[in-house]
């Protein structure tokens, strides 16, 4: 019987931080990435391909710095 090989989804790119790289990157669940996004501790994500959404990692250093979302 052959094994399934499952595939994950990306955590980085060049571009494009997925919401799962964003949990790895800050060391949280997803439960917690979900409640920083609905309290806005994690500016809105503005990278949209294919019915999945991310954010620019530049978005993501602008805000940890302090800056506007």
């Amino acid at each position: 019987m052959a094994r399934r090989k499952y595939r994950h989804a990306p955590i980085a790119g060049d571009a494009v931080v997925w919401p799962s790289g964003v949990e790895r990157r800050y060391g949280i669940s997803a439960i917690t990435r979900w409640r920083w996004e609905r309290a806005g501790k994690l500016p809105p994500r503005d990278v949209h391909i294919g019915g999945r959404s991310g954010w620019r990692p530049e978005t993501l250093e602008r805000a940890e710095r302090g800056g506007s979302p």
